[in-house]
Formats: structure tokens, C-alpha cells, sequence
């Protein structure tokens, strides 16, 4: 029967080194959950004038006003949370 000899685990600079790198690349490939919001806000905003000049929404002034308060409301969440103001 063999015995159990207990391994030293040595963690290796370069794999902490490439583990970190790999964490940081990551993290900035992936975007952040308020600006999936504010562009989602942004989208909406210019799909419903763009449907009802298709004519598959019916025009009206409060659709309208939705339109351009989700426009408004995506335009400053993007600015703000992406630091520029």
C-alpha cells in the first residue's frame, strides 16, 4: 500500500501574473450593467418614433412625449455613468 505524502502546492508568479491579466480582460470586455440600461433606454426611445412613422404605432403626442423622455433619460444615464459629466 502506498502512503499518502503531503504535496507542497508552491503558487507560481507567472500563473498569478497571467490569472490577474486574465481577470483584467475580462472585467473590461464585459460591460456594465448601467450602460446595457442606458443604451437599452436610448433604443427605445428612437424605436417608438421610428414605429409610428412606419405606421405600426399610432401617432400620438403621448407616445411621442415616452419617446423623447426615454431618449432624454438614456442620453444623461450614459454621460453620467460613463464619467463624462
Amino acid at each position: 500500500m502506498a502512503t499518502l505524502t503531503p504535496t507542497i502546492y508552491r503558487s507560481h508568479t507567472l500563473r498569478l501574473t497571467l490569472a490577474k491579466k486574465l481577470d483584467e480582460t475580462i472585467e473590461t470586455l464585459l460591460p456594465r450593467r448601467c450602460m446595457i440600461i442606458s443604451v437599452s433606454l436610448l433604443l427605445a426611445g428612437l424605436g417608438i418614433p421610428l414605429l409610428m412613422c412606419l405606421g405600426l404605432l399610432p401617432v400620438n403626442l403621448l407616445l411621442g412625449l415616452l419617446g423623447f423622455a426615454l431618449t432624454a433619460t438614456g442620453g444623461v444615464l450614459a454621460l453620467t455613468l460613463c464619467g463624462e459629466i
